[in-house]
């Protein structure tokens, strides 16, 4: 009886060492794939929204779009918005005082990318400075000989529109509206 129990616990263990091989086999040939599997997936990156977007101009990406700074627009923040303003334009000025016609021109002359200058301003030979947000513009109180001079404008279809009032040194105000046609 010995040897049979000794035979069958000898059989038991080759059989269960037969049957942790054969496991350890296969686990091994599962194993592998998926750890293979694994390290790909972990290596991937995942992609930002802003990973292919280039800003111009100092412009910050977020969330995949371009904030551009003061003076830029575009996707890319590619595109100075001053320059729609430049040309020279035929002016029709109507104020308190009367009713004028004159030429002045635009220019995007200055550093700053959101400032435009306006030649001849009023027909007094003025170089006005504005800055451009947009298809707006607003003239900040600026002094020329002795006058005082504020306003702000905008632009439809290619035509300039500018509300100013002019103190002059002698305290007389001129408050005018100027249509300005290329």
């Amino acid at each position: 009886m010995e040897t049979s129990f000794l035979n069958r616990f000898s059989q038991s263990n080759l059989d269960i060492h037969l049957w942790f091989n054969q496991t350890a086999t296969i686990m091994n040939r599962l194993l592998l794939p998926i750890a293979f599997l694994a390290v790909i997936f972990s290596s991937c990156q995942k992609k930002h929204a802003c990973d292919d977007v280039v800003c111009l101009n100092n412009g910050i990406c977020e969330s995949g779009d371009c904030l551009c700074e003061a003076g830029y627009e575009g996707p890319n923040c590619e595109t100075e918005q001053r320059l729609v303003f430049v040309n020279a334009y035929s002016v029709t000025e109507s104020c308190n005082l009367g009713n004028f016609t004159y030429e002045v021109s635009v220019n995007a002359d200055s550093e700053s990318a959101n400032e435009i200058t306006i030649t001849n301003f009023g027909d007094f030979g003025y170089s006005v400075t504005a800055l451009v947000d947009g298809l707006n513009f607003e003239i900040l109180s600026q002094i020329h000989s002795g006058d005082t001079i504020v306003g702000n404008g905008f632009m439809t279809d290619s035509v300039i529109s500018i509300e100013y009032s002019l103190i002059s040194t002698q305290a007389d105000s001129l408050m005018c509206t100027m249509v300005c046609t290329p």
